[in-house]
């Protein structure tokens, strides 16, 4: 009885620390929350070791595997690189761990899950707040709590996969409003969209990509959703986002990006062309230059078989120029796997992912992972443009949706536990 409670209460600590991360982001990067929670249910796995059965998948398999793999090339490159440095670059499997954390509360899957969707059921209302008083707000858009990071300060990429996660979970039934609650939240949701649009063109093809699929293939199931007058409704709020956003204010970013259809028109064509902004092309070109160096060097026999290991600042090894000191990553979690750890283990990572994600084309799905799987492709898309699954602000919300997919695996009865009416 004594653990049991151990694990209600870690239960509660997770998802407090679980929605500053998703509400706040950036803001809260540095404050080692993610890690404390990593540490902590990593010691009560052990403790209830017995209990785990997920060695039983293939797919579970490999990212234990995985985990163990950022172990030793962190105990290997102790000799030569700073504590700080290995665990920054080794973290992108450590984190793994945060998916067998889940196994932890299935016992008490009817009070865990509930929650953890309600968090997503409010966040287009905190991300909306939180975003005008970042903008006209000197004070809270200046307010520092962890490190010289800003409190409001948030990746966009990161809002549009938090967003879909919340748009997805509303057409699958599993995020209930009352109908007033509905039209604002859809009515924040495109408008918190097209800033979105205007600023990342990785995270628009993020919330984008994984809806407009699963729509495609739920058609049949939401078609008698569509009545006239819910169309007329939804055509009112789209007028209303729109009037908001053009009449929104905003900075450039530090890309020269600012708010504006012009700007979000050529995020959108420049995914699939070259365009005459030279800030977009810039960076694009950028990007392909890093990334062909480490394909390049992948076929060098000892970088292609183990990679560069942690420690190495890929910057420096890439011979990128940059002045974000913080940067060590090349915008896309799979050119890091690939330069740190080498041909084989970069293989496996895309046959685990082709485990994964040949699930969605599946009938037989339940229907909450299948929601589960595109909410997983969301964050995939976003983490192969930006630095991502590298931090704890994208590899703890996606892990943890990694960890209720397997434990919906193992429990079927989990499948049908997660919706929540507001």
């Amino acid at each position: 009885m004594g653990l049991e409670k151990w694990r209600i209460g870690f239960m509660y600590y997770y998802l407090l620390v679980f929605a500053l991360y998703i509400y706040f982001n950036k803001g809260i990067a540095y404050s080692f929350l993610a890690e404390s929670v990593l540490g902590i249910g990593l010691v009560l796995v052990l403790v209830h070791l017995k209990d785990f059965i997920f060695l039983a998948n293939r797919s579970t398999k490999l990212l234990v595997l995985f985990f163990l793999v950022g172990c030793v090339y962190f105990i290997v490159g102790l000799e030569n690189f700073s504590l700080i440095s290995l665990l920054r670059d080794a973290s992108v499997l450590f984190y793994i761990g945060f998916f067998l954390l889940l196994f932890l509360f299935q016992s008490f899957w009817k009070l865990f899950l509930p929650k953890l969707i309600t968090i997503y059921a409010w966040y287009p209302i905190v991300a909306f707040v939180s975003y005008q008083l970042s903008a006209h707000v000197e004070e809270y858009r200046e307010f520092i709590l962890f490190g010289d990071t800003p409190f409001a300060l948030v990746k966009f990429g990161d809002m549009a996969v938090h967003l879909l996660v919340t748009s997805l979970l509303i057409a699958g039934g599993f995020i209930r409003y009352r109908f007033s609650l509905l039209i604002i939240n859809l009515f924040l949701i495109l408008y918190l969209i097209l800033l979105i649009a205007s600023y990342t063109r990785g995270g628009l093809l993020a919330y984008a990509l994984p809806l407009v699929i699963f729509l495609y293939q739920s058609r049949h199931k939401l078609s008698d959703w569509f009545t006239r007058g819910r169309v007329l409704v939804m055509g009112f709020v789209l007028v209303l986002s729109v009037v908001l956003y053009i009449n929104s204010g905003g900075d450039e970013n530090f890309q020269g990006r600012a708010l504006g259809f012009e700007q979000v028109s050529k995020n959108v064509l420049s995914l699939f062309s070259e365009q005459e902004d030279g800030a977009l092309t810039d960076n694009k070109l950028w990007r392909l230059a890093w990334w062909y160096k480490i394909v390049t060097d992948a076929f060098e026999v000892k970088k292609g078989l183990v990679g560069v290991g942690v420690g190495p600042n890929l910057t420096l090894l890439g011979d990128v120029g940059t002045d974000d000191e913080q940067l060590r990553s090349p915008h896309s979690i799979h050119l890091t796997i690939l330069a740190r750890f080498g041909i084989p283990i970069f293989l496996l990572w895309l046959y685990w992912m082709y485990l994964l994600f040949r699930r969605i084309r599946s009938k037989t799905e339940p229907g909450f992972s299948k929601i589960i799987l595109f909410i997983l492709l969301g964050f995939i898309i976003n983490a192969s443009f930006d630095v991502y699954l590298e931090g704890p602000m994208g590899a703890f919300p996606f892990w943890t949706w990694v960890g209720i997919l397997s434990c919906s695996d193992y429990f079927s009865s989990l499948n049908a536990q997660g919706e929540v009416n507001a």
